[in-house]
């Protein structure tokens, strides 16, 4: 009889990253202001913004502050931002989409930026003509808060919005920036 050794590979045990708290967390920084420059593109994402305008200047002229459309626009229907949560307690991720039905992607008229603003700070993401008009938002830690383990809270909507107060942002080019708070 052969004496084998078997190796045996060393897990160490699963930690948890779920909030140890069971009160909802506050926000750490209040919602973001958003400018652009009308030269180049480029943006700019002000966190804590004070509420006296600042002249933010780039290529030579002031950046333009970006105001959210009313929902009640005309453009409405195109431009609609609907949040879907799923996971469970530890992680969780927001999908964010546009449009109803989905906004177009073409080269004149598209999203041309998602912002989510959450927890903890905020996550952009940048969408490129070729991809659907929506992102997914990995949330973790405090971000990822949920107030039980219950089959409500673990599937496709959060009936106990746990994550009331987070906001999404979609920028289109050609009507400008779009915000819903959940």
């Amino acid at each position: 009889m052969e004496n084998r050794t078997e190796q045996r590979t060393h897990r160490p045990p699963r930690v948890s990253t779920r909030i140890k708290n069971s009160t909802k967390p506050k926000f750490v920084v209040a919602e973001p202001a958003f400018y652009l420059c009308d030269a180049c593109h480029r943006l700019l994402i002000e966190e804590n913004p004070s509420d006296s305008d600042l002249d933010i200047r780039c290529c030579g002229q002031s950046m333009q502050k970006l105001t959210a459309r009313d929902e009640t626009d005309a453009d409405a229907a195109a431009h609609r931002v609907d949040m879907v949560i799923s996971g469970g307690f530890d992680a969780n991720v927001m999908t964010v989409t546009v449009g109803e039905p989905a906004h177009p992607m073409q080269a004149e008229h598209h999203l041309e930026w998602i912002y989510l603003h959450t927890f903890q700070g905020g996550q952009i993401k940048f969408i490129s003509t070729e991809n659907v008009a929506g992102a997914t938002f990995a949330l973790s830690d405090k971000d990822a808060y949920v107030y039980c383990d219950r089959l409500v809270c673990k599937g496709n909507r959060c009936k106990f919005n746990c994550k009331r107060g987070f906001t999404a942002y979609a920028y289109c080019n050609e009507h400008g920036l779009w915000k819903t708070t959940m």
